[in-house]
């Protein structure tokens, strides 16, 4: 019997060297799903750690057998390892949040009740984060900013912190973008979505390992992936361009009389820097969407895993023979055991 189909709540948790506050993070986590009084397992993603955070995970599959563990080949990133959570959950509610307990487990049970009203997606947006600095949470704001801009979509202060019902996290499996923004993701797909407000915990041990290369690298994703905005504004601009070339040219002629005009040579020189140095940002721009068309392109897996543990044994069968758990051609995954 597939015992994973019992499943109410499926945690998702990834992992890059959490080693000194993970078993505090999975007392808390494991306090919050008991009482909620439904089967539930806790998919811990290992993300390439370097510590003794895998060693501390096998231990916890031994003392529970409601801990999973996806253990990647290397670091993949933060995205990634979410989505390896959502390709394994079996639940029928799916709760991702980070192991750093920023994301209070406390709040869960407010996920739910909503959830249970009808939502199928339940994502939290932060009132407030404790131990950020200001030039953190304004480096965040302005990337939300561009990513509204660009899409229309109005992501500010929300985290990977949220409820999916198993109809979301079955479409979202189909999604298979490399560079992903995942919460760009679920509000694209739509569903019956509501939010819960929450105040970000400070960490318990370390500091985020989440660079601005990274929060770059999501602030690309949600400006490129979700739009194309930026490449409609190239005829916009060229049309202001031609006016203004228009008019400056009907006001040349009209004060050449005069003398009243500036060196033409000087007028010609500026026009052709100023006209390269926009070709130069929009081919900048252009070749953007066109790199990352090459790397949709390459067709390449979006993670492998190096090893599962604590799986039931249909899912351990399936990931031996490298197919994966979503249970969906559409989902390539490579497996290593």
């Amino acid at each position: 019997m597939d015992e994973s189909k019992n499943i109410t709540f499926s945690f998702i948790v990834p992992l890059y060297n959490e080693q000194d506050g993970l078993e505090l993070f999975y007392d808390r986590l494991v306090a919050t799903a008991e009482a909620l009084n439904e089967p539930f397992e806790i998919i811990f993603v290992n993300d390439g750690s370097q510590d003794e955070t895998a060693v501390i995970l096998r231990r916890l599959c031994e003392l529970d057998f409601r801990v999973r563990v996806v253990d990647f080949s290397r670091n993949f990133g933060h995205q990634i390892a979410v989505t390896a959570g959502y390709d394994f959950a079996c639940g029928r509610a799916v709760i991702s949040l980070d192991g750093d307990c920023q994301h209070p487990p406390e709040v869960i049970p407010e996920l739910v009740a909503r959830w249970r009203e009808g939502f199928e997606v339940v994502y939290t947006v932060r009132r407030d984060t404790k131990g950020i600095s200001r030039i953190r949470r304004g480096t965040g704001r302005i990337m939300y900013r561009f990513i509204r801009w660009s899409s229309g979509a109005d992501l500010t202060d929300q985290a990977d912190f949220r409820l999916l019902d198993h109809k979301v996290v079955e479409a979202l499996r189909r999604t298979r973008e490399h560079a992903r923004l995942i919460r760009g993701l679920v509000r694209w797909l739509g569903f019956r979505q509501t939010s819960v407000s929450y105040v970000a915990q400070q960490r318990t041990h370390g500091k985020s390992s989440y660079s601005l290369k990274q929060l770059a690298g999501m602030s690309g994703a949600g400006f490129f992936n979700f739009s194309l905005r930026p490449l409609r504004i190239v005829p916009k601009v060229g049309g202001v361009l031609l006016t203004a070339a228009i008019v400056y040219a009907a006001a040349s002629l009209a004060l050449w009389p005069l003398g009243k005009t500036a060196s033409p040579i000087v007028h010609l020189i500026m026009a052709i820097v100023g006209l390269f140095g926009l070709q130069f940002v929009f081919l900048g721009l252009i070749g953007e969407y066109v790199g990352r068309i090459f790397e949709e392109a390459k067709a390449r897996p979006l993670y492998v895993v190096r090893e599962t543990v604590g799986f039931p044994a249909e899912t351990q069968e399936e990931a031996e023979s490298g197919v994966s758990p979503a249970r969906s051609e559409d989902n390539p995954v490579t497996i290593y055991t």
